[in-house]
């Protein structure tokens, strides 16, 4: 097991104290458990790298109760420590932060640049109106800020207005998208077309012609219909700037424009994403076709058969076409899809039915065939692409779906327990309780949350419900989430399963003296290459002082060889590619969660992150990302960052096999 192996490494006596004094924040954190006489210990402990982990630990445990602690840190003689102590308050979110955040922000004395960014993030995620107040005044002038402060922290506050809603300092964003700092134009256009600013259309066209190509994407990516309609942009002025960016330079100009042109349903634009069929990049193709089949047309119809022909075209681009042609046209899609649902490729199944839900009512032969495959996943896509086509109560899914909810496959089962989703009965009830001590034995957390949902939902209607619940549903679940929900949707049940806090981990103190030896304390990061079949080789630097409960789960699934022999399920042209998932749908997991380790990296450059369903839900599936992508700062772990080329990262397309994922000596 891993947690021996950690636990055997050898570890030199110098850090033997640091070991002794981090394992216990470690653990405290992972539990998420305020332990005041520890932190209150640690944030004065004579190491400051005890001080730190002890810092953003409060933070990510999430009781007030460590806010006073976290102040402290603003002034200590340690000015390392300071960029911690105000992102720990960031993620606190406690409003009565504010006013000191705010004075300390004014303080006249040496303050660490990153320090102040750090306060700036704390405040625009902590929000209201006196946070909102200050980080406008400082973005504006700066006036009352000391020499040299508002320069260190005004990038970032920029950025994180995006966070203040109709707060946000709308003028001066759009006063900066005409900054001569490329990097100040590229932050308020993001903020601007994120925030969908009333006035903000003009500046998000002028972006369109910048001369970085970093903000054109930005702009091109935020003339969606929906930001025009809410701003007031004429129609026929972006369609003239989309046009444009079609034959842009960069390929993530172009694809974001083709991207953006979707919403519109617009055939005006048909052409150009015929053209763009035949681009150089195979995921601006893959937009392309995506795109085609909102535009309409015969062109787009003939041009999208004509993609399984192609010798050049991947399997991503196919399926692109495959779902697009369901849009246009029932009977070239049925012919195709005919094709497709006899594939022995079990994907290619899956993306047939996938196109089946977007034609109703014509579809349900499918489904029912569907429903009769060999394999466990294309039975368990059947059933939710009926789900998604049917009119509300479909009486002939009903009986189907209530026929699977004992289903010998956990995904099945699992898509049989969503599909009755509203539509549960008092009768479903011991067929339900019957499902969650099947999903118990396979360790099928997410069956087990469906079937906490669809009671909880029942128990709302029929007060009946819970005296008939039984032992083993009873019994208090290990999923801390499951737990969170009762006390938020089920007081009764709650009462009975106990608080959701502290998480009971199952991990000794041992576990986390080995995590800290390993992987905290290591000399040098630990570092991964993924090997692409056909694409090349990716090399990912693991973060774990920052991430180190989420780097050891990794190296775990790195030294069972679990992450490789996977194909890519999730390629988003420009924004992510994701993985880690066995199943190869996107929805399986290794039966347990582990907690977020949420720090002070963002998704500036290509990192590697945690995927989630919601808070705490990490397991095996991560994600890259292969743009800038700041909306996803301080949401989602980041443990890793790629390092070297990227040009691997982005040739790569959906259901690309990664042929291995090995850690380097």
């Amino acid at each position: 097991m891993l947690a021996m192996a950690l636990a055997a490494t050898p570890c030199a006596a110098q850090d033997v104290g640091l070991v002794e004094a981090l394992a216990p924040i470690l653990m405290a954190e992972d539990r998420r458990l305020f332990e005041p006489g520890l932190f209150s210990r640690s944030i004065i402990h004579s190491d400051p790298t005890v001080r730190r982990v002890a810092a953003v630990a409060i933070g990510r445990i999430g009781d007030l109760n460590g806010t006073s602690l976290l102040l402290s840190l603003l002034t200590a003689p340690d000015r390392d420590v300071h960029a911690d102590a105000f992102f720990a308050l960031g993620l606190l979110r406690d409003s009565t932060a504010v006013p000191a955040i705010i004075a300390r922000l004014r303080s006249v004395d040496s303050l660490p640049a990153l320090a102040a960014a750090e306060g700036a993030t704390a405040l625009a995620k902590i929000g209201g109106a006196q946070a909102a107040r200050f980080l406008g005044d400082a973005i504006a002038s700066g006036a009352d800020l000391p020499r040299g402060r508002r320069a260190a922290l005004l990038a970032t506050a920029v950025m994180e207005t995006r966070r203040l809603g109709t707060r946000a300092p709308v003028a001066s964003l759009i006063a900066f998208a005409t900054d001569t700092s490329t990097d100040l134009r590229w932050r308020s256009v993001y903020v601007l077309g994120r925030l969908m600013a009333p006035g903000s259309g003009d500046a998000i066209l002028r972006a369109m012609r910048d001369e970085s190509a970093l903000i054109r994407e930005s702009a091109a990516r935020a003339l969606t219909r929906r930001y025009a309609d809410t701003v007031g942009l004429s129609p026929a002025a972006v369609r003239s700037e989309l046009i444009r960016a079609f034959s842009d330079q960069s390929v993530g100009v172009r694809t974001n424009a083709m991207v953006s042109a979707a919403t519109w349903a617009d055939s005006a634009f048909t052409p150009r994403a015929i053209g763009m069929l035949r681009d150089a990049d195979p995921n601006a193709r893959v937009a392309a076709a995506v795109a085609l089949g909102e535009f309409r047309g015969s062109s787009a119809v003939a041009e999208l058969d004509s993609v399984f022909s192609r010798r050049d075209a991947t399997w991503a681009l196919k399926r692109a076409a495959l779902i697009s042609l369901a849009k246009l046209d029932t009977v070239k899609f049925a012919v195709r899809a005919g094709e497709w649902a006899r594939s022995p490729d079990w994907r290619d199944r899956v993306a047939a039915l996938d196109g089946w839900a977007l034609r109703r009512p014509e579809s349900e032969g499918s489904f029912r065939i569907g429903l009769t495959d060999p394999d466990p996943r294309v039975r368990a896509a059947a059933i939710g692409a009926w789900r998604s086509a049917r009119p509300r109560g479909d009486s002939a899914l009903a009986v189907l779906v209530r026929e699977r909810l004992l289903d010998t496959d956990p995904m099945v089962r699992g898509a049989a327990v969503s599909a009755l989703g509203a539509d549960v009965r008092a009768s479903d009830v011991p067929a339900l309780l019957a499902a969650w001590t099947l999903s118990a034995t396979d360790e099928d957390p997410d069956t087990r949350t469906e079937i906490f949902r669809a009671l909880s939902g029942l128990s709302r209607r029929d007060e009946t419900v819970f005296a008939r619940l039984d032992a083993a549903f009873l019994r208090p679940p290990r999923e801390e989430l499951l737990r969170r929900a009762a006390e938020n949707s089920w007081p009764e049940l709650a009462e009975r399963w106990g608080p959701s806090w502290p998480v009971e981990t199952g991990r000794t103190l041992e576990d986390y003296r080995g995590v800290v030896r390993t992987i905290l304390l290591a000399k040098e990061a630990p570092r991964v290459t993924f090997d692409i079949d056909g694409r090349g080789m990716i090399e990912v630097e693991l973060l774990g002082r920052d991430a180190p409960l989420t780097v050891a789960n990794f190296l775990r699934w790195v030294e069972r060889q679990y992450v490789g022999g996977n194909r890519r399920h999730r390629v988003v042209p420009n924004f992510v590619v994701q993985d880690g998932d066995r199943s190869g749908t996107g929805s399986g997991g290794p039966g347990w969660a582990i907690r977020d380790e949420i720090n002070r990296f963002r998704y500036d450059v290509p990192m590697l992150g945690m995927a989630l369903s919601g808070p705490d839900t990490g397991g095996s599936q991560w994600f890259i990302n292969l743009s800038p992508q700041p909306h996803l700062d301080g949401t989602y772990t980041i443990f890793g960052r790629v390092t070297g080329s990227y040009n691997s990262l982005r040739r790569i397309v959906q259901g690309d096999v990664i042929r291995s994922v090995r850690r380097k000596p």
